[in-house]
């Protein structure tokens, strides 16, 4: 997961239009926004245009990689955890491709067909990426309905027309 929360710490979001003009559709200045309302801004719209991210685990991550970072400020860099600047030599579209190129041959490793899930499914094997819910009956007895049920027109008397 890594290598995707450092992609999306160098992703330039100014650069991005969609960003750009989704901001501003939301009708608020960027002064009036926390980062914290910003930082979800971003993820959400990296995991919905860029590629899969998942939010609770990169706040984790970066909470993690900042406070080990700013305990061990001149060794950071020799131990992996900065982030990796942006290339310079490249325009904005050229990497945007590259971006784009780079993780959609990594989501096609990870998602599965219609075939390979229905295959799973019939022989009682786990859907990789699917959260297991713990649903248990409550073996109560329903509770009867308080509305009268309401007459088909066949039903109705001439009177109630």
């Amino acid at each position: 997961m890594e290598p995707v929360f450092l992609r999306f710490g160098s992703y330039d979001f100014d650069a991005d239009e969609r960003f750009v003009a989704g901001l501003k559709s939301l009708n608020t200045s960027d002064s009036s926004r926390n980062e914290a309302e910003k930082l979800d801004l971003k993820l959400f719209f990296y995991n919905r245009f860029v590629e899969p991210i998942d939010r609770s685990s990169y706040k984790q991550w970066s909470s993690s990689s900042s406070s080990s970072s700013s305990s061990s400020s001149s060794s950071s860099s020799s131990h992996g955890t900065a982030v990796e600047p942006k290339m310079p030599s490249c325009s904005d579209s050229d990497s945007s491709k590259n971006q784009r190129a780079e993780t959609s041959g990594h989501t096609e490793t990870t998602q599965l067909s219609f075939a390979e899930v229905m295959r799973l499914i019939q022989e009682g094997k786990e859907v990789p990426g699917v959260t297991k819910l713990d649903i248990q009956p409550s073996n109560e007895s329903p509770t009867p309905s308080q509305m009268n049920r309401i007459l088909k027109p066949w039903e109705m008397t001439p009177s109630s027309k």
